[in-house]
């Protein structure tokens, strides 16, 4: 992780949009429920469904808002609501709804016809949708890379070393064992390049593997990604005072996308996702970002494994050990209009998600795709002491906070595979200059 000038505001509060229809039907009488669909008790329902619910009488559409609820686990769902014709009312999730959940429907006394008469309930019913809950990451899993990638041996894993190559390896490894597939070019991609810490040439390597998807939506590209690289004994005045492990920057990151390729692979195989058409999925292991993001803009710029035209998400995880007061920045929502009600929607771990008031340009790999157009969401619990330095160790790593985030990380990831249209990219692309050394 190259430092950054965090800022932070507050999600908002849930959002709801009103269309209205022709007001036909009557206005007068008590306000009642006619019909709804999906129906109480309903399973198997769509991911991708809406709610559709008709009154007996004209509904005031000022009395929606407060009126009206979605809920997952009682959590507010963000969805459009929209009156049709005076008393139809459909509520639509801004996102794909979680597989395998149970989902409840909630009308109040706030809700009145036209003629001011209040709804006779409150009314609630839930459903549930088709295929398998969202698994959550293994806390057991985590542990278990976090040692071996932030371990005394791994020598802190500098960029263009062969400690770095080992690391690479691990991964590769990896995702073998998970059953992934290597896109074309295969699952290891070397570059050269030249370092912006100077004129140095490094030669190092992405590390590469593919979930691929189905039905119409196969062709279309996800890339989830973090750095898996090091900065070594660099700073230190002699290696008796090392090495710089690096166990949040930036193996925590790294051990999730290992977990989520593990958790998508097997997901898939268990039938979770209930036969939905789905994107292809590309996980990645971006070498030498600590020399200035060199990995991932020499797959983005010279070599990408799949086309850039099809890639319409980027993800990434950088620093995400050290969750405090359950604060977890999310950058890169300014990049597509979808992004805020998204994380809210997925955020069954209920974390307190800050949003930067300017996502940095450079200071980690989403930053080339970016540049490409490319709409990205960054996670990252943020800087400490040990930052760049022999204390950034796995004792210090919050392991239970580390799976909450990959946990967020997974439902956003289920969503963006099934929804019927990707995020659309919002600009303008930012000026990628050097990072700070």
């Amino acid at each position: 992780m190259r430092r950054l000038v965090p800022g932070s505001v507050l999600l908002g509060l849930m959002l709801t949009q009103v269309g209205c229809g022709d007001s036909v039907g009557p206005a007068d009488g008590p306000l009642g429920l006619r019909s709804a669909s999906p129906t109480a008790g309903a399973e198997g329902v769509s991911v991708l469904a809406s709610v559709t619910v008709e009154f007996s009488v004209q509904v005031d559409p000022a009395s929606l808002t407060n009126g009206v609820r979605l809920e997952a686990a009682g959590r507010p769902v963000r969805a459009e609501l929209a009156l049709s014709r005076g008393r139809t009312l459909v509520v639509t999730p801004a996102d794909p709804m979680d597989f395998g959940s149970e989902y409840r429907v909630v009308l109040t006394s706030s809700l009145k016809s036209r003629s001011g008469a209040p709804l006779e309930g409150p009314i609630s019913w839930t459903f549930s949708t088709r295929g398998l809950p969202p698994p959550a990451p293994s806390l057991d899993s985590l542990r278990h890379h976090l040692e071996a990638l932030a371990h005394d041996s791994m020598r802190g894993r500098l960029s263009g070393s062969a400690d770095e190559l080992r690391a690479a390896h691990y991964l590769e490894d990896r995702f073998l064992a998970y059953g992934l597939t290597a896109p074309a070019g295969g699952m290891i991609q070397s570059f050269d390049a030249i370092s912006w810490r100077g004129d140095t040439l490094l030669s190092s390597r992405n590390v590469l593997a593919a979930v691929p998807g189905s039905g119409t939506l196969a062709d279309d590209w996800l890339v989830v990604g973090a750095h898996y690289d090091h900065i070594g004994y660099r700073g230190l005045l002699n290696e008796t005072l090392g090495p710089n492990n690096g166990a949040d920057d930036n193996a925590s990151g790294t051990v999730l996308v290992l977990e989520a390729a593990r958790l998508l692979e097997q997901y898939v195989e268990q039938g979770g996702m209930a036969g939905t058409d789905r994107r292809s999925v590309l996980f990645v292991g971006f070498g030498a970002e600590e020399e200035g993001l060199l990995g991932s803009c020499h797959y983005v710029f010279e070599a990408p494994a799949v086309s850039l035209q099809r890639t319409r998400v980027m993800m990434n995880f950088d620093m995400v050990g050290r969750l405090r007061n359950d604060a977890l920045v999310v950058s890169g929502q300014e990049t597509a209009g979808a992004w805020a009600s998204m994380v809210a929607n997925a955020n069954a771990p209920n974390l307190f998600i800050v949003t930067p008031v300017a996502s940095s340009p450079t200071g980690t790999d989403h930053a080339c795709f970016w540049q490409a157009g490319i709409p990205w969401l960054g996670f990252f619990t943020d800087y400490h002491d040990e930052y760049h330095s022999p204390g950034d160790d796995v004792e210090l790593i919050n392991l239970p906070g580390l799976g909450r985030i990959g946990e967020l990380g997974f439902r956003i990831l289920t969503r963006l595979l099934v929804m019927p249209e990707p995020p659309s990219f919002v600009g303008p692309i930012p000026t990628l200059t050097a990072p700070p050394t």
